[in-house]
C-alpha cells in the first residue's frame, strides 16, 4: 500500500469534511437570519394585511430578532429560612412557589410604580432585582412580574404581590434556576409571529391586539423543563405564545397533578 498517497487522500478528505460542516453552520445560521430592512418590510405587510382584516394593531411591537437558545429551568425552591429570620413577615412554602404574608401589611405612600414598589418589599423578598413588571396582566389588587433571563421575561415564572387598602399584604414568588442549552439562533420577527396566528384564526376581525412581547415559555409545570424562546400576544384579554423560533403555536400551561 502507497502509504503516502493514502495520507493525502486522507487530507483532502478531512478537508472537504471541514468546508463542509462549516457551510452547514452557515447556512443554519443565516437561514434565519432576518436584516432590520426585512423586519421592517413584514412590518409593512402586516400593517396592510391586519387592515384588510378589521383588526387593530395598539402595541408597540419590539423591531429587534435577536439570537437566544432553549433554557433549561428547574425549580430548586427559594430558602424559606433565610426569609424567616426578617420581622414581620411569614412564609408558606408551596409545591412550585412560596407564599409570604407581611405582618404587619407595608404600607405604599405616594405615587409608585411597579419597579418603586418592588425595590421597596425587596429587603422582604429574595432574588427582587431579577423581576420585571407585567403591566398588562396587573390589576387593582394584584401587580404581576416575572422572572428575567438576560432581561427577557419567564412567563413560568411570576411574582404576585397583593395590595389592599393603600398596602402590601404579601406576595407568592416562583424562582427559577436556569442555564442555557444548545447553541443560539436568532428568532423569527414578531410580525410573522402576528401573521401565523391570525392565518389560524386565533386572532379574530375586530378584535384588538393589546401587547407583543419576546420572552420564554414552556407547557409544564415540572420541576425541571425546557423554556423556548417565544412571542407572547395578547389581544382582545386573551394571551397566546408563538414559539419564536418555529412559528408554531405553543400549548396552554399544563399543571401537574399533585
Amino acid at each position: 500500500m502507497d502509504w503516502s498517497r493514502a495520507k493525502t487522500i486522507l487530507i483532502w478528505a478531512f478537508l472537504f469534511l471541514d468546508l463542509f460542516l462549516g457551510y452547514q453552520v452557515y447556512v443554519t445560521r443565516f437561514s434565519h437570519w432576518q436584516s432590520p430592512e426585512a423586519v421592517q418590510a413584514d412590518r409593512w405587510d402586516i400593517e396592510m394585511y391586519l387592515n384588510q382584516q378589521n383588526i387593530s394593531l395598539e402595541a408597540e411591537v419590539p423591531q429587534e430578532t435577536p439570537a437566544m437558545t432553549y433554557l433549561n429551568a428547574e425549580y430548586a425552591g427559594i430558602n424559606a429560612i433565610t426569609l424567616q429570620e426578617i420581622p414581620g413577615i411569614r412564609v408558606t412554602m408551596e409545591k412550585m412557589a412560596l407564599a409570604a404574608r407581611l405582618d404587619p401589611p407595608l404600607p405604599i405612600r405616594g405615587q409608585f410604580t411597579p419597579g418603586d414598589l418592588l425595590r421597596q418589599l425587596g429587603p422582604r423578598m429574595l432574588h427582587a432585582d431579577q423581576y420585571t413588571a407585567d403591566l398588562y396582566q396587573s390589576s387593582q389588587g394584584r401587580l404581576l412580574y416575572w422572572q428575567t433571563y438576560k432581561k427577557l421575561p419567564l412567563f413560568v415564572a411570576p411574582l404576585e404581590i397583593y395590595l389592599e387598602d393603600g398596602a402590601v399584604l404579601g406576595y407568592r414568588q416562583t424562582y427559577l434556576h436556569l442555564r442555557s442549552q444548545g447553541a443560539s439562533r436568532q428568532v423569527i420577527s414578531p410580525y410573522t409571529a402576528i401573521r401565523s396566528l391570525v392565518d389560524k384564526r386565533i386572532i379574530q376581525p375586530g378584535e384588538r391586539i393589546e401587547s407583543v412581547r419576546l420572552g420564554y415559555y414552556g407547557s409544564y409545570d415540572a420541576d425541571v423543563q425546557v423554556l423556548a424562546p417565544v412571542w407572547r400576544v395578547i389581544h382582545d384579554g386573551k394571551q397566546h405564545f408563538v414559539n419564536a423560533f418555529t412559528g408554531a403555536l405553543e400549548r396552554p400551561l399544563v399543571t401537574s397533578k399533585p
